[in-house]
Protein backbone atom coordinates (compact mmCIF):
# COMPACT_ATOMS: atom_id res chain seq x y z
CA UNK A 1 0.00 0.00 0.00
CA UNK A 2 1.47 3.31 -0.91
CA UNK A 3 -0.04 7.07 -0.63
CA UNK A 4 1.06 9.80 -3.14
CA UNK A 5 1.43 12.65 -0.64
CA UNK A 6 1.95 14.60 -3.89
CA UNK A 7 -1.12 14.35 -5.69
CA UNK A 8 -4.19 16.27 -5.42
CA UNK A 9 -6.39 13.50 -4.12
CA UNK A 10 -7.13 14.03 -0.61
CA UNK A 11 -5.26 12.07 1.39
CA UNK A 12 -8.36 10.20 3.05
CA UNK A 13 -9.62 9.68 -0.13
CA UNK A 14 -6.52 7.81 -1.55
CA UNK A 15 -6.66 5.63 2.36
CA UNK A 16 -10.45 5.28 1.26
CA UNK A 17 -9.78 3.94 -2.33
CA UNK A 18 -6.86 1.79 -0.97
CA UNK A 19 -8.96 -0.04 1.35
CA UNK A 20 -11.80 -0.24 -1.04
CA UNK A 21 -9.62 -2.21 -3.28
CA UNK A 22 -8.56 -4.15 -1.02
CA UNK A 23 -12.37 -5.30 0.10
CA UNK A 24 -13.70 -5.90 -3.55
CA UNK A 25 -10.50 -8.14 -4.46
CA UNK A 26 -11.45 -10.56 -1.72
CA UNK A 27 -7.69 -9.36 0.16
CA UNK A 28 -10.31 -8.95 3.11
CA UNK A 29 -12.86 -11.43 3.29
CA UNK A 30 -16.27 -11.27 4.91
CA UNK A 31 -15.92 -11.06 8.62
CA UNK A 32 -12.37 -10.22 8.79
CA UNK A 33 -10.51 -7.37 11.04
CA UNK A 34 -8.76 -4.85 9.48
CA UNK A 35 -5.76 -3.46 11.09
CA UNK A 36 -6.17 -0.86 13.92
CA UNK A 37 -6.15 2.70 13.21
CA UNK A 38 -2.72 2.83 13.93
CA UNK A 39 -1.16 -0.35 12.48
CA UNK A 40 -2.84 1.59 9.29
CA UNK A 41 -1.38 5.37 9.86
CA UNK A 42 2.43 3.76 10.66
CA UNK A 43 1.81 1.16 7.01
CA UNK A 44 0.65 4.17 5.11
CA UNK A 45 2.89 7.10 6.37
CA UNK A 46 -0.31 9.01 7.16
CA UNK A 47 -2.37 10.62 10.27
CA UNK A 48 -4.81 8.41 12.70
CA UNK A 49 -6.95 11.17 11.49
CA UNK A 50 -7.03 10.62 7.94
CA UNK A 51 -7.44 6.94 8.50
CA UNK A 52 -10.41 7.47 10.70
CA UNK A 53 -12.26 9.30 8.03
CA UNK A 54 -11.48 7.10 5.34
CA UNK A 55 -12.57 4.66 7.61
CA UNK A 56 -15.70 6.20 8.52
CA UNK A 57 -16.37 6.65 4.61
CA UNK A 58 -16.46 3.15 4.60
CA UNK A 59 -18.68 2.46 7.58
CA UNK A 60 -21.03 4.74 5.74
CA UNK A 61 -21.01 2.76 2.08
CA UNK A 62 -21.80 -0.32 3.95
CA UNK A 63 -18.40 -2.07 3.51
CA UNK A 64 -17.22 -1.64 6.98
CA UNK A 65 -18.67 -2.13 10.34
CA UNK A 66 -17.41 -0.94 13.63
CA UNK A 67 -17.51 -2.51 17.00
CA UNK A 68 -17.12 -0.91 19.80
CA UNK A 69 -14.14 -2.93 22.33
CA UNK A 70 -13.59 -5.19 19.67
CA UNK A 71 -12.53 -3.52 16.48
CA UNK A 72 -13.43 -3.08 12.68
CA UNK A 73 -14.82 -6.05 10.04
CA UNK A 74 -15.57 -5.83 6.82
CA UNK A 75 -18.82 -6.62 5.80
CA UNK A 76 -18.69 -7.43 2.19
CA UNK A 77 -20.70 -6.18 -1.07
CA UNK A 78 -24.50 -6.95 -0.98
CA UNK A 79 -27.30 -6.88 -3.00
CA UNK A 80 -30.79 -4.58 -2.32
CA UNK A 81 -33.75 -6.46 -1.37
CA UNK A 82 -36.81 -5.61 -0.45
CA UNK A 83 -38.19 -6.75 3.48
CA UNK A 84 -41.78 -6.87 2.46
CA UNK A 85 -40.94 -9.18 0.18
CA UNK A 86 -38.00 -11.71 2.17
CA UNK A 87 -39.40 -15.39 2.61
CA UNK A 88 -40.67 -13.61 6.17
CA UNK A 89 -43.72 -12.02 4.98
CA UNK A 90 -45.50 -13.91 1.97
CA UNK A 91 -46.08 -11.61 -1.11
CA UNK A 92 -46.06 -13.37 -3.49
CA UNK A 93 -45.50 -17.33 -4.51
CA UNK A 94 -41.75 -17.20 -6.11
CA UNK A 95 -40.46 -17.52 -2.38
CA UNK A 96 -38.38 -20.08 -0.59
CA UNK A 97 -40.49 -21.74 2.61
CA UNK A 98 -37.29 -24.48 3.08
CA UNK A 99 -36.10 -24.32 6.14
CA UNK A 100 -34.58 -27.07 8.88
CA UNK A 101 -36.22 -27.64 12.43
CA UNK A 102 -33.58 -27.01 15.14
CA UNK A 103 -36.24 -27.12 17.95
CA UNK A 104 -40.08 -26.65 18.95
CA UNK A 105 -41.89 -27.13 21.75
CA UNK A 106 -44.98 -26.12 23.65
CA UNK A 107 -46.46 -25.03 26.98
CA UNK A 108 -43.02 -22.81 27.82
CA UNK A 109 -42.98 -19.76 29.74
CA UNK A 110 -40.49 -16.84 28.52
CA UNK A 111 -41.39 -13.61 30.64
CA UNK A 112 -39.53 -11.47 28.08
CA UNK A 113 -41.11 -12.25 25.44
CA UNK A 114 -44.66 -12.11 27.11
CA UNK A 115 -44.04 -8.34 28.22
CA UNK A 116 -43.15 -7.89 24.38
CA UNK A 117 -46.77 -9.19 23.40
CA UNK A 118 -48.15 -7.66 26.77
CA UNK A 119 -48.96 -10.83 28.65
CA UNK A 120 -48.41 -11.99 31.76
CA UNK A 121 -45.34 -13.23 32.66
CA UNK A 122 -46.45 -16.80 33.24
CA UNK A 123 -48.51 -16.88 29.52
CA UNK A 124 -47.57 -20.15 27.90
CA UNK A 125 -46.17 -20.54 24.95
CA UNK A 126 -45.12 -22.74 21.14
CA UNK A 127 -42.20 -21.77 20.02
CA UNK A 128 -40.13 -22.94 16.72
CA UNK A 129 -36.06 -22.39 15.70
CA UNK A 130 -35.40 -22.99 12.20
CA UNK A 131 -32.73 -22.20 10.14
CA UNK A 132 -34.56 -20.70 6.85
CA UNK A 133 -33.18 -21.08 3.29
CA UNK A 134 -32.81 -18.91 0.09
CA UNK A 135 -31.82 -20.93 -3.19
CA UNK A 136 -30.61 -23.63 -1.36
CA UNK A 137 -28.68 -21.41 0.78
CA UNK A 138 -28.39 -20.58 4.39
CA UNK A 139 -29.65 -16.78 4.99
CA UNK A 140 -30.85 -16.81 8.55
CA UNK A 141 -32.56 -17.84 11.98
CA UNK A 142 -35.53 -17.53 12.63
CA UNK A 143 -37.22 -17.72 16.12
CA UNK A 144 -40.75 -17.88 16.75
CA UNK A 145 -43.67 -17.39 19.72
CA UNK A 146 -47.17 -18.01 19.64
CA UNK A 147 -49.25 -17.91 22.76
CA UNK A 148 -50.52 -21.35 24.18
CA UNK A 149 -53.95 -20.10 24.49
CA UNK A 150 -54.57 -19.24 20.92
CA UNK A 151 -53.24 -22.57 19.55
CA UNK A 152 -55.96 -25.50 18.67
CA UNK A 153 -55.69 -28.31 21.26
CA UNK A 154 -56.06 -30.69 18.29
CA UNK A 155 -52.85 -29.79 16.97
CA UNK A 156 -49.64 -31.21 18.42
CA UNK A 157 -47.14 -28.96 16.45
CA UNK A 158 -46.18 -26.83 14.33
CA UNK A 159 -45.11 -27.64 10.19
CA UNK A 160 -41.10 -26.31 9.94
CA UNK A 161 -41.79 -25.31 6.37
CA UNK A 162 -44.67 -23.30 6.58
CA UNK A 163 -45.13 -19.33 7.14
CA UNK A 164 -46.16 -18.12 10.34
CA UNK A 165 -48.95 -15.88 9.25
CA UNK A 166 -50.22 -19.08 7.19
CA UNK A 167 -50.25 -20.64 10.92
CA UNK A 168 -51.79 -17.87 12.93
CA UNK A 169 -54.75 -17.44 9.87
CA UNK A 170 -55.57 -21.02 9.06
CA UNK A 171 -54.55 -22.93 12.18
CA UNK A 172 -55.35 -20.52 14.85
CA UNK A 173 -57.93 -18.63 12.88
CA UNK A 174 -56.60 -15.18 14.11
CA UNK A 175 -57.81 -12.02 12.06
CA UNK A 176 -54.60 -10.16 11.75
CA UNK A 177 -54.55 -6.22 12.08
CA UNK A 178 -50.94 -5.17 12.28
CA UNK A 179 -46.96 -5.63 12.85
CA UNK A 180 -44.48 -3.83 14.80
CA UNK A 181 -41.12 -4.07 13.00
CA UNK A 182 -37.71 -3.34 14.72
CA UNK A 183 -34.40 -3.67 13.18
CA UNK A 184 -30.77 -3.57 14.51
CA UNK A 185 -27.33 -5.87 14.08
CA UNK A 186 -25.22 -8.00 15.43
CA UNK A 187 -21.97 -9.85 14.89
CA UNK A 188 -21.90 -13.83 14.46
CA UNK A 189 -21.60 -15.59 17.99
CA UNK A 190 -20.34 -19.19 18.59
CA UNK A 191 -24.23 -20.50 17.64
CA UNK A 192 -24.64 -18.65 14.73
CA UNK A 193 -21.13 -19.35 13.06
CA UNK A 194 -21.70 -23.04 13.21
CA UNK A 195 -25.13 -22.84 12.19
CA UNK A 196 -25.47 -20.13 9.27
CA UNK A 197 -21.83 -21.17 8.35
CA UNK A 198 -20.41 -17.56 8.83
CA UNK A 199 -17.51 -16.43 9.99
CA UNK A 200 -16.39 -15.38 13.59
CA UNK A 201 -17.24 -11.42 13.43
CA UNK A 202 -19.83 -11.58 10.17
CA UNK A 203 -22.04 -8.57 10.63
CA UNK A 204 -25.76 -9.75 10.99
CA UNK A 205 -28.88 -8.56 10.30
CA UNK A 206 -31.86 -8.56 12.75
CA UNK A 207 -35.64 -8.12 12.37
CA UNK A 208 -37.83 -8.50 15.49
CA UNK A 209 -41.31 -8.73 14.98
CA UNK A 210 -44.93 -8.20 16.97
CA UNK A 211 -47.94 -9.24 15.47
CA UNK A 212 -51.55 -8.12 16.79
CA UNK A 213 -54.87 -9.46 15.81
CA UNK A 214 -57.68 -7.24 14.95
CA UNK A 215 -58.65 -7.17 18.19
CA UNK A 216 -55.63 -5.66 19.63
CA UNK A 217 -54.16 -8.83 21.26
CA UNK A 218 -50.16 -9.75 20.52
CA UNK A 219 -50.32 -13.27 18.83
CA UNK A 220 -46.71 -13.53 17.22
CA UNK A 221 -43.26 -12.53 18.04
CA UNK A 222 -40.70 -13.65 15.79
CA UNK A 223 -36.62 -12.80 15.70
CA UNK A 224 -34.90 -13.43 12.54
CA UNK A 225 -31.25 -13.47 12.52
CA UNK A 226 -30.55 -12.71 8.91
CA UNK A 227 -26.92 -13.53 6.84
CA UNK A 228 -25.67 -9.93 5.04
CA UNK A 229 -22.73 -11.54 2.82
CA UNK A 230 -25.42 -11.24 -0.34
CA UNK A 231 -28.09 -8.66 0.83
CA UNK A 232 -28.30 -5.88 2.76
CA UNK A 233 -32.61 -4.56 3.10
CA UNK A 234 -34.52 -1.76 2.74
CA UNK A 235 -38.42 -1.12 3.07
CA UNK A 236 -39.91 0.70 0.18
CA UNK A 237 -43.14 2.95 0.79
CA UNK A 238 -45.76 4.12 -1.33
CA UNK A 239 -46.72 7.40 -0.64
CA UNK A 240 -50.41 8.72 -1.27
CA UNK A 241 -51.15 12.58 -1.65
CA UNK A 242 -54.21 13.03 0.30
Amino acid sequence: MKIDKTATTPLYSQVEVTLEEKIVSGQWEEGFQIPTETELAKSLDVSNITIKRAIMNLVDKGMLIRQRGRGTFVTGQKMEKNIHKSEFIKMDDQVSSEHDLISSGSHETYPGIAKKLGKPSDTEFMFLERIGYEDGDKVSLEYTYIPQEIWPSNVPDINKDVFIYDVLKQTCGIKLKRSKNFFSGAVANEKEVKLLGVRPNTPLFVWERITFSDEGEGVEYSKFVMKQDKDKYYMELDLVNE
